[in-house]
């Protein structure tokens, strides 16, 4: 519990539903794509082993809808939130805004100031299983 990297793993954990509900509220993506995505704002991708159940997870529970598409030839499985979805999308926000000014502050009396625009690492390892 004294490295970073143990808590790192469990914040991108807790997070990766709410971020895949951040990454579909901007439009319809691909499993490949919302990785990508994630990765680029959480500084780690996470593992085809974790995106791909959760997206079903998400399709059974009715957050996302699945189409699937052709492109550039293959068959691609494409995501998209529903109305269901985005409920929770705004839901999981808003619970998240309640916690961050507490988060900040516990952050700030640990001597910590938060991280900005640092340069970005990726690793799968980060994310763990």
């Amino acid at each position: 519990m004294v490295d970073s990297a143990y808590w790192l793993t469990l914040n991108r954990k807790s997070l990766l539903r709410f971020f895949t509900l951040h990454q579909l509220s901007s439009g319809p993506l691909h499993g490949y794509e919302i990785g990508t995505r994630i990765a680029l704002c959480c500084d780690a991708r996470p593992t085809d082993a974790m995106i791909y159940p959760m997206l079903k997870e998400l399709e059974t529970g009715g957050y996302v809808e699945l189409e699937i598409a052709v492109i550039n030839g293959r068959k691609r499985k494409v995501y998209s939130l529903s109305e269901r979805g985005f409920e929770a999308y705004r839901a999981a926000a808003r619970a998240w805004a309640m916690v961050l000014p507490q988060i900040e502050m516990a952050v700030k009396e640990a001597g910590v100031e938060p991280a900005c625009c640092t340069t970005m690492v990726i690793d799968a390892s980060i994310f763990g299983e």
